[in-house]
């Protein structure tokens, strides 16, 4: 599925786009989570998270001197994944950006299925880095991500260092969305007509993020419905705590 046009208003379509480039920009330059002159490959699936996160870095990497690579990572587990990356191209080269379309090898067994995809994938990432001496990858996770991080760990019983989850930057992997929720990334790439994809696997009942994403966080919202911001307070709360 894609995007195209907007619904919003005119002045809703500057708040959108202005409200997530000024939170990215406040992880750049006031949380370090890019450096000036840094070389970053972009993770980008073609979904709205990271084609806002696309568009936004691109947007702010010229006065920072950041040297962007964009890269697609293909896992191969279901049909017609390899023509997303074609959707991912356009958006890179409409920028004029470097792209790179990555297979990932995936286990046939061992952990959970996203697991072994996740560990792949960032295994392809980090080869492309070495490849094109980048100093960062920037992954696209938001701040639902991280509510439903620490809530997933607290609930199979985490230590207090699982209970802190994500951070925005650690080693090569950075993440400039973390602070940013689902909301106003839909709403940014509404605003500007971005066009997406949708991943049907973040539906799929039979992944557990899934299921707390789709369940489980919205009955608890029904009686705490600050819930999503205080998970993400008790994972700072946390990497405070470990970090003093």
């Amino acid at each position: 599925m894609s995007m195209h046009g907007s619904s919003l208003e005119p002045q809703q379509r500057t708040a959108a786009v202005g409200r997530l480039r000024r939170a990215v920009a406040a992880a750049l330059d006031r949380r370090a989570v890019l450096q000036p002159g840094e070389t970053v490959v972009i993770a980008c699936s073609g979904g709205p998270d990271s084609t806002a996160m696309l568009d936004a870095l691109a947007r702010l990497a010229p006065p920072r001197r950041l040297c962007l690579h964009v890269a697609h990572v293909d896992h191969g587990l279901r049909p017609g994944s390899a023509a997303e990356a074609e959707v991912v191209r356009a958006a890179a080269l409409a920028r004029r950006l470097p792209f790179h379309a990555l297979v990932a090898d995936v286990r046939p067994a061992g952990s959970s299925l996203q697991d072994r995809a996740r560990d792949a994938r960032h295994a392809a990432l980090t080869a492309l880095a070495e490849q094109v001496q980048a100093s960062a990858i920037a992954l696209a996770h938001t701040a639902d991500d991280q509510a439903e991080t620490v809530l997933m760990r607290a609930l199979a019983g985490a230590t207090p260092r699982g209970l802190a989850a994500m951070t925005e930057r650690r080693g090569h992997l950075a993440r400039p969305l973390l602070r940013v929720w689902r909301s106003d990334v839909s709403a940014y790439c509404a605003a500007l007509g971005l066009d997406v994809l949708d991943d049907p696997s973040n539906r799929d009942p039979r992944f557990l993020r899934s299921r707390v994403r789709h369940e489980l966080l919205p009955a608890l919202e029904a009686v705490f419905p600050a819930a999503r911001r205080r998970l993400c307070i008790l994972a700072d709360r946390q990497r405070q705590l470990i970090d003093s």
